[in-house]
């Protein structure tokens, strides 16, 4: 057996410290939608998460419909490592995923966070990835105020005057030094590590990024729930893990023109048309992404795996080896030996795909 045939990525929730998913549900078809404790859905995963007390989940393991036995995406990749990932892109990656893809919905704020870069995770986190990020909002929703997201500080602080807040809890201020941006659906963000950083109330979103779990937050409580400095750090303690931010201050004209991602038009015809999203050389190291818009009928062909989110619209993937059907609110992986494949829409199609640095060719 072999794997040419798109591999669809089951619901795999995970738990948080932050409630959300109602939109979440929505997009994947759930009868009843609400928001809980699992606003999360790793679907291109093999990334264990990181939990409060410091142990591993595997629930994070993306899930997948049953191929050849196999229940998720690591056990599929053990049986046909070739298949999934490539050759060439084993030699260079070893037999994991070098991203990781998850659908995210947050019902309240997120704690105030940066993430480190790679200099900084081999250094202490003994990783030779940081947690780079990449925001594709899908959706948003009014809750108590216009959805937003918090990004870089707005007026020149230290390390010492962050810590202070710290220890003193003082969340009001630390959300006062930051910049708040208002969001809408198909707004697109880089999150460069170091980066402070929280979503905002109400916002639904691909977000692909580094394949880890590691993220410093600087509260400690995130609605009833309050973190152990331990889990804040990563371990590292206060000292170590605020230098991982960037205290570069920003007006919000700037975060927007550096962080806010370029939709940049890379093929176009009156059968559909493919973005590729540029966040500067960084992100480019570490993934890329593409927004395939309008799609009556596109031909690609990826020289990896690739993971794809169907944003909208209804049709099928045709191959030399069959016809897939496809719609709104399922994900797939594209296995690197699928070869030269076409997307056809019924209804128009809106795919997001997320790819390792090798891109497509």
């Amino acid at each position: 057996m072999s794997i040419n045939f798109p591999v669809k990525v089951l619901p795999t929730r995970v738990y948080r410290v932050y409630k959300g998913g109602f939109l979440l549900d929505k997009f994947r078809g759930e009868k009843e939608p609400k928001d809980t404790n699992y606003p999360e859905d790793w679907i291109c995963s093999t990334v264990r998460a990181l939990l409060a007390d410091g142990s591993l989940s595997k629930d994070s393991i993306s899930k997948i419909k049953p191929v050849d036995g196999k229940e998720n995406i690591e056990e599929l990749i053990d049986l046909y490592p070739e298949d999934i990932l490539g050759e060439g892109y084993i030699k260079q990656y070893g037999k994991s995923l070098n991203i990781l893809v998850k659908l995210l919905d947050s019902a309240i704020r997120l704690p105030l966070q940066c993430h480190p870069e790679k200099s900084f995770s081999r250094k202490y986190l003994n990783s030779g990835y940081g947690k780079a990020e990449a925001w594709f909002i899908l959706e948003t929703r009014k809750i108590r105020e216009n959805p937003y997201i918090l990004l870089g500080f707005r007026e020149k602080v230290s390390k010492r005057d962050i810590l202070k807040l710290v220890e003193q809890d003082d969340s009001d201020e630390l959300v006062y030094l930051m910049n708040k941006v208002e969001v809408k659906p198909y707004d697109t963000y880089f999150i460069a590590p170091g980066l402070p950083h929280a979503i905002g109330e109400g916002v639904f979103m691909v977000e692909t990024q580094e394949p880890t779990d590691f993220t410093i937050s600087v509260e400690r409580k995130c609605g009833d729930i309050v973190s152990s400095d331990e889990k804040c750090t990563l371990r590292l303690g206060w000292d170590i893990a605020l230098d991982a931010l960037d205290y570069t201050p920003y007006t919000i004209e700037e975060v927007k023109e550096r962080f806010g991602t370029k939709k940049e038009l890379t093929y176009s015809s009156n059968t559909g048309k493919i973005y590729s999203l540029n966040g500067g050389s960084y992100m480019k190291s570490c993934f890329r992404v593409l927004f395939l818009k309008d799609v009556k009928d596109i031909r690609l062909s990826f020289d990896s795996f690739a993971s794809l989110v169907v944003v909208g619209g209804k049709g099928i993937i045709t191959s030399q080896d069959g016809e897939f059907p496809i719609e709104r609110g399922e994900t797939y992986i594209i296995p690197a030996g699928f070869g030269e494949h076409r997307y056809i829409g019924e209804e128009p199609l809106e795919i997001i795909v997320s790819l390792p640095p090798q891109g497509v060719r």
